[in-house]
């Protein structure tokens, strides 16, 4: 795996930690009389996000990895 995706792994990992961290407050502050709902919700937000992304980006490097055509001109179909 090349540098930029060893980057991309961090910030993400550390996205998510902080996520898991507002999901964490959130649910501490459920049990006091603060009103922190929305810690949970935009944790939640955060972590979907940032995995769908990461998700999304990882298909589309593996897909067009190691072709030198544009999409769309002279594509060839792998799945016949």
């Amino acid at each position: 795996m090349s540098d930029r995706w060893r980057i991309r792994r961090k910030i993400i990992i550390g996205v998510v930690f902080f996520g898991l961290a507002m999901i964490v407050a959130g649910a501490i502050g459920l049990f006091t009389d603060r009103f922190t709902d929305t810690l949970v919700y935009g944790g939640v937000t955060l972590i979907s996000g940032v995995v769908a992304f990461y998700q999304a980006m990882a298909t589309l490097d593996d897909k067009w990895q190691g072709q030198m055509v544009p999409p769309g001109k002279n594509e060839v179909n792998p799945d016949g």
